[in-house]
Parts: C-alpha cells; sequence; structure tokens
C-alpha cells in the first residue's frame, strides 16, 4: 500500500481503507469502534474520519446512517418487520431514536413506510419535492426490485423463468461505484488486463449488483465486475477476490440487443417471481454473460435472482 516516490514515502489510502468498507458492508448494524475500526486500514484514529471521508465522499457516520437506512427500507417494506424489530437489530437504542433518524433520511416515519404496500406506494409518499427524486428515474441498465405488478397489472413481456441450485463460485471481481451501467468499460478492461496477466484461463464475466436503484442514490449504487477464478487466487493490482455464495436462484437467460432491454428483463422476472408467490433471499442478484460483442453491444445474459431455500 506504500511506495516511494522521488525519495518519499507515499501511502494508498484507497487500498487502506479497502478492508474497512467491505466490512463495514457486512456488519454495519454491529457497534464499531473507532480504534478497531482504524486499525483495519492501519490508520491512526485522529486521522481516520478525515481520510475517510476524502475517499469516500461521505463522513464516516453518514455513511453507516445511510447503509442502515437502506437496509431499514427492505426490512420494513418487504418483510414487514416491526419498527422495533428493526431498530434493535440495527443497533438504536430505542424505535424512537430509529424513527427520528429514519425520519430526518427519507421524510417519513418507519410506520408511514411499513405501511406502503410496494414502492410505488412508497414513491407517492415521499412526493416528487423529495430529496430523493432520483427513484422517479428508471436507469435502462439496472435491475429493479420493484413489485409493480399486480394480479390486475399483468406484466407486458412474458419470460422463460427458471429455477436451479447454483454452486457457490470464487471470482475476482473491479467494483465500480455509481449509476448502474456506467463506466463498466473500463473495470472489465482491468479486469481481464489482471486475468490475462495472472495466466488464468478466460472465464465469462459476472456482474453483481449490490444496491436497489429505487432506494439508494445513483452515485453510491454498487456494481462488482466479476469473472470465475481457481480457489486459492490471490488479490492484486486493485483486484479483489471473494465468494459469490451458491444457493436456489431463479433465472432467465436472453438474448440482448438494445440496452433498454436489460431493465425489462429484470422487471420481467421480478414480475414472474411475484406471480408464482416465491420469497426472494437477500443475496444479490447478477448477470452472467455467456457472451458479449463489444461491437454491437449484443449479449447472451442469464438474469439471476437468488431465492430463499
Amino acid at each position: 500500500m506504500s511506495t516511494v516516490l522521488g525519495g518519499k514515502m507515499t501511502t494508498d489510502y484507497h487500498q487502506k481503507l479497502l478492508p474497512v468498507i467491505r466490512y463495514l458492508e457486512t456488519h454495519f448494524n454491529e457497534p464499531l469502534q473507532l480504534e478497531d475500526t482504524a486499525a483495519m486500514a492501519n490508520i491512526s484514529p485522529y486521522h481516520f474520519h478525515r481520510v475517510f471521508k476524502l475517499v469516500t465522499g461521505e463522513p464516516f457516520a453518514a455513511y453507516l446512517r445511510r447503509l442502515k437506512m437502506e437496509q431499514a427500507v427492505a426490512w420494513l417494506l418487504y418483510h414487514k418487520r416491526s419498527v422495533t424489530d428493526v431498530a434493535l437489530t440495527l443497533g438504536f437504542s430505542s424505535s424512537q431514536s430509529f424513527s427520528k433518524a429514519f425520519n430526518k433520511h427519507f421524510g417519513v416515519t418507519p410506520s408511514e413506510m411499513r405501511g406502503c404496500a410496494d414502492l410505488a406506494a412508497f414513491y407517492q409518499l415521499l412526493g416528487k419535492n423529495s430529496k430523493f427524486g432520483h427513484l422517479y428515474s428508471k436507469d435502462e441498465h439496472a435491475p429493479t426490485w420493484s413489485l409493480i405488478h399486480t394480479d390486475s397489472q399483468p406484466p407486458q413481456r412474458r419470460i422463460n423463468m427458471e429455477i436451479q441450485q447454483f454452486e457457490k463460485m470464487h471470482v475476482a471481481f473491479v467494483r465500480v461505484t455509481g449509476p448502474y451501467g456506467k463506466n463498466y468499460e473500463q473495470a472489465c478492461g482491468q479486469l481481464y488486463q489482471w486475468v490475462e496477466m495472472n495466466q488464468l484461463p478466460l472465464q465469462p464475466a459476472i456482474f453483481i449488483y449490490h444496491d436497489n436503484p429505487e432506494i439508494t442514490a445513483p452515485d453510491h449504487c454498487r456494481t462488482d465486475i466479476c469473472t470465475p477464478v481457481p480457489e486459492g487466487t490471490s488479490a492484486s493490482s486493485g483486484v479483489e477476490i471473494k465468494t459469490l455464495p451458491g444457493g436456489k436462484y431463479a433465472f432467465t437467460r436472453q438474448q440482448v440487443t438494445e440496452k433498454a432491454q436489460y431493465g425489462e428483463y429484470w422487471e420481467a422476472l421480478i414480475a414472474d417471481i411475484v406471480e408464482a408467490k416465491l420469497e426472494m433471499d437477500d443475496r444479490p442478484c447478477f448477470e452472467y454473460y455467456h457472451h458479449f460483442d463489444p461491437d454491437t453491444y449484443t449479449a447472451d445474459v442469464s438474469f439471476c435472482t437468488a431465492l430463499k431455500e
């Protein structure tokens, strides 16, 4: 993480903070001590908050609060968990303190959120003048978690949905943070250059989507551009390694000829899952690219969403 440049020691703070950011993404509801968090990055507690804000663009406390609020939406809206249960799970001392934080973040109370039938009702509750106005704009590439189809509103597109048990997979990945569908080419180039340098077999690309683009602001949406690698492969040169969990998935394999079809196929898959009364899991959804033509942008893609066992 440190190099010598012109006789002076330099430090890559983005790399130093990676272990902290990855830890926070899955442990944000646990009690965190500043000294322990700073130690993960080998940064003094005195400088940690300033460095964290410069690297992520958000103060440490605001970053944690946003992750908690976005998770709260999923638990309240989709799982209808009680406000008190959500508050205590996220580490708040009481439902009152949680409600105050939630209201400050979204402009509505957790109880009002929980009472919404779906995201469309949530949009109406927020109002078009909300600071979350991005909720009304649909990214043509992004997967959608919005369950907008009901028995009286059948989906316009029917797909061949299949259900399959996937094995866990070790993947190398480059993280892209920003609007879904943007800045993927550079990440793909970096990833496959790394594959070639390490003399690894060429494998298909996998795009993992971590955030609900209808709740998380576009600038904060996270995509992992991945490719399968053998177990035991080491991370290097800005490429990370992780395990994609296996389990039951609903998926559809489609030929994509234009960008607008990505959103359409995601929405149709979710609609079929809802119609089949299958319960979705909180594991992130992903696209598996069997083939992609960089000249025509046509692709043979499997759209995959996790289901509860």
